[in-house]
């Protein structure tokens, strides 16, 4: 289990110990945090015959049927794109049986927030009246996405980025990896972000963005070369102009230069709207970005 999520964890358990674990846990992280992997150890944990220390014992028959993913009591809700009423209402139609198992039922539900409100409508009954031993897991990047009949019937965990001290301990311990501030933060300090940035996508990381941008400035690269490799991360490469832009804000040197940050900082937030229409040619938008932040 990733530290970050341990004291979570055993809160959550100690509560399950005591019988007085709420029927409906959402668990709030941005991305690059685990909280879907998160959610399913915790299934795990709460299917469990025989827990050992709050965990998971990996034994028993439940045990066995979750290694296999055939658990007849875990249902799983997890789209990357909306999830729909007709999706809710069949988990909801399992979750009323019996379990199979003799203990506990959970369903879990990745990215919760991306639920139709339709889909969101049809989950309110459940969390207003859960059958006996029936526990919903919700995950969600963008709590506010939510309806608030829900928020208001789930209880709220939220889980916070983990320090930069925090990460370079975990990034050494696990991949032997050391990273410089500037790159958490323009990963948001989101641990996974910055391993899978470390570790799979040299070419395209926080990292070779930088570079290039030197380049640029030093007269080595074009901004068309710069958006035909960028392109399709336009709106993650606006995000990192913006960081860079602040940081110039705050140590700039005079009020005119802090105002000439402000000035361009808001134009790539503009920019960073319009990468997201359908049909904008995000190539132009980069190259004329870069050329304005790079002026």
């Amino acid at each position: 289990m990733y530290p970050w999520f341990i004291a979570l964890h055993h809160k959550l358990m100690r509560s399950a110990a005591a019988q007085s674990l709420h029927h409906a846990l959402l668990i709030n992280a941005k991305p690059g945090m685990g909280k879907h992997e998160f959610v399913h150890t915790l299934a795990n944990d709460l299917l469990c015959h025989a827990p050992f220390n709050l965990t998971a014992c990996g034994q028993c028959q439940s045990c066995l049927l979750n290694n296999a993913h055939t658990h007849p009591d875990r249902y799983v809700i997890a789209s990357d794109k909306q999830i729909s009423v007709n999706e809710i209402r069949e988990a909801l139609v399992k979750l009323q049986d019996h379990a199979q198992l003799s203990q506990r039922k959970v369903l879990i539900i990745e990215h919760a927030d991306t639920m139709t409100e339709a889909a969101a409508n049809a989950l309110l009954k459940t969390l207003e009246e859960p059958t006996d031993n029936t526990y919903l897991l919700l995950t969600v990047s963008d709590i506010q996405r939510l309806l608030p009949t829900i928020l208001s019937r789930c209880e709220k965990n939220s889980v916070t980025a983990p320090s930069a001290a925090e990460i370079t301990s975990w990034l050494h311990e696990t991949h032997q990896q050391t990273v410089a501030e500037d790159m958490m933060r323009a990963y948001q300090y989101a641990p996974l972000s910055i391993a899978t940035a470390l570790l799979e996508t040299p070419e395209t990381n926080y990292l070779s963005f930088k570079q290039d941008l030197g380049a640029i400035k030093k007269g080595q690269m074009h901004s068309v070369s710069f958006a035909q490799k960028w392109h399709q991360q336009a709106y993650q490469c606006l995000g990192w102009l913006q960081l860079m832009l602040q940081s110039k804000c705050l140590n700039a040197p005079d009020d005119a230069s802090r105002l000439h940050y402000l000035d361009v900082s808001e134009f790539v937030r503009i920019e960073m709207q319009r990468v997201h229409h359908q049909g904008i040619n995000k190539r132009l938008v980069l190259s004329h970005v870069i050329d304005k932040v790079m002026s």
